[in-house]
């Protein structure tokens, strides 16, 4: 497919997606409202889809991105439609607000690439930033109780009006932009490309895994599980007076499956080159687990959903309490994949010429402890250990390690010693 042909999808997409979305709203808990709004979720995976084709040579980043906050948007939307038909307006409320906040920081990296490559005028990049700037601002207020969110919607609207139109009429445009070229000497340009790509992802995965370590850790340890007491009455009270502090955790949650998401591929690309089918099966089973991690979450947004449309805690408490625990044990029966995939990038890094075995072997032992306690949870009500708490660690040393390697190549004096050695190579061909 030419970049014209999928650019005038993409604007085709955008402008349908507002019709259907629209509609489908206005007719919420009937049929065809519920199959438009499932429409539109389908319709904004294909435009973050055909984004990330057209995009992921030139700006890898910014493909990969956008294309996991339309997924996660896609999600969200659908998954509001039915929390709006089984628990109320205050949890599809939550579950729209969070997806525009995933559109608005997933869109503002596009805008900058689109604009790099020549794809966008530049004042319709601006216009994009700043629309996009503004839906996220006026998406947390929302989330915060602030009704602003609508007016502050509008200039983001209309640059998806003017973009599809865009982009209907002429498609992506190529791009006049040169590339560099290679270096002289071929071999020594593939070694340093092969080393380019390995540092971009091994710091892709160290950032990734460092960020979802802060918000899962404050999400989670921090909110969700300081506020759940022994029964349902002494948990809603808790959450009565945090009511916020758990909209901020399913924020946080969500980013962690966004994160999820880009850290499962590029560990992929990272160890692309040790086997051929090992790196893209545990990319997959940690984006699965991810998709698991999401429908628990939906739990979550349920029970803020419930606080918010009802603080009354005779009525609401046990229902939210159920929503919570619902919640932990989906995560739990995600975490098995999750055990695999560590497993698989243990097993990776064990035939790997670049990571030591002792990385290897711990990974893999941390991986080892969530498959021990999800399966033991699983199969007895009764399980109480937790081995993942004393072998999580693994993940830790496995995200600085990664961080430590991208820092060694991207290192002045590395940079230095291949400039020579090419020069070298250069002279010894003449």
């Amino acid at each position: 497919m030419s970049l014209r042909v999928a650019g005038r999808l993409v604007g085709a997409f955008f402008l349908l997606a507002f019709v259907c979305y629209g509609i489908g709203s206005a007719l919420a808990g009937q049929f065809a409202g519920t199959a438009l709004v499932v429409l539109n979720s389908v319709m904004v995976v294909a435009i973050g889809v055909l984004v990330f084709r057209a995009l992921r040579r030139p700006q890898p980043g910014s493909a990969w991105t956008y294309l996991v906050a339309r997924g996660v948007e896609a999600f969200l939307l659908t998954a509001g439609i039915v929390l709006l038909d089984r628990v109320g307006a205050g949890a599809a409320d939550i579950a729209y607000q969070v997806a525009m906040l995933s559109l608005a920081l997933g869109s503002l990296p596009l805008c900058l690439a689109l604009r790099r490559r020549r794809w966008l005028p530049s004042w319709l990049a601006i216009w994009g930033l700043g629309g996009y700037l503004l839906l996220a601002t006026g998406a947390a207020a929302e989330l915060m109780g602030a009704r602003v969110g609508l007016v502050l919607a509008i200039p983001g609207g209309l640059f998806e009006i003017v973009f599809g139109l865009l982009l209907l009429a002429r498609g992506f445009a190529p791009s006049t932009v040169a590339h560099p070229g290679a270096t002289l000497d071929g071999a020594s340009s593939a070694e340093a490309g092969g080393d380019s790509r390995a540092s971009r992802a091994a710091l892709a995965a160290g950032l990734g895994l460092l960020l979802m370590a802060v918000l899962a850790g404050l999400a989670n340890f921090g909110v969700v599980e300081r506020m759940v007491s022994t029964d349902a009455a002494g948990t809603t009270t808790l959450l009565l007076s945090n009511g916020r502090a758990l909209v901020l955790a399913v924020v946080a949650l969500c980013a962690v499956v966004c994160l999820d998401v880009l850290v499962a591929w590029a560990l992929r690309a990272f160890f692309a080159d040790t086997h051929r089918t090992v790196p893209l099966l545990s990319a997959w089973c940690r984006t699965v687990y991810a998709v698991v991690f999401a429908v628990a979450i939906t739990h979550l947004i349920a029970a803020a959903g419930l606080l918010r449309d009802d603080p009354a805690t005779d009525r609401i408490g046990p229902g939210v309490y159920a929503q919570i625990s619902d919640f932990q044990e989906i995560w739990s029966l995600g975490l098995i994949l999750f055990g695999v995939h560590l497993l698989l990038i243990g097993w990776l890094a064990w035939r790997s010429p670049s990571a030591p075995t002792w990385l290897a072997m711990l990974v893999a032992i941390a991986g080892a402890g969530y498959l021990a306690d999800s399966i033991g949870a699983l199969v007895s009500a009764a399980y109480t250990i937790e081995v993942a708490a004393v072998t999580f660690g693994g993940e830790v040393i496995l995200m600085g390690w990664l961080l430590v390697f991208a820092a060694r190549l991207h290192s002045p004096h590395r940079s230095e010693v291949d400039g020579r050695d090419a020069r070298q190579a250069q002279l010894g061909a003449a």
